[in-house]
């Protein structure tokens, strides 16, 4: 049997679909026994719905997956330069 972990890292990376048969009978069978992964899988799913719902209709900027990750990026290097600041 899957353990909770297992199940719910399938669930939240949406790889339920991918899985090979033996693999998603064993998730169905703990989705029946496991009251918390069946409330976890719900939450999901409503997340996406409502995910779905707000962001669906907008379509996307040109470039804007690229500014957003050069943001991150910018980010995780300033504070990476504030951790390694030896008067902290």
């Amino acid at each position: 049997m899957l353990t909770c972990k297992e199940v719910s890292r399938s669930i939240a990376s949406d790889d339920v679909g991918d899985e090979r048969l033996l693999r998603r009978l064993a998730m169905k069978f703990h989705l029946l026994m496991c009251r918390h992964c069946r409330r976890y899988s719900r939450q999901m799913q409503q997340i996406g719905s409502a995910a779905r719902e707000v962001f669906g209709g907008v379509p996307a900027e040109p470039g804007s997956r690229q500014r957003l990750r050069n943001s991150i990026l910018d980010r995780i290097s300033h504070v990476e330069k504030d951790d390694s600041d030896p008067r902290v």
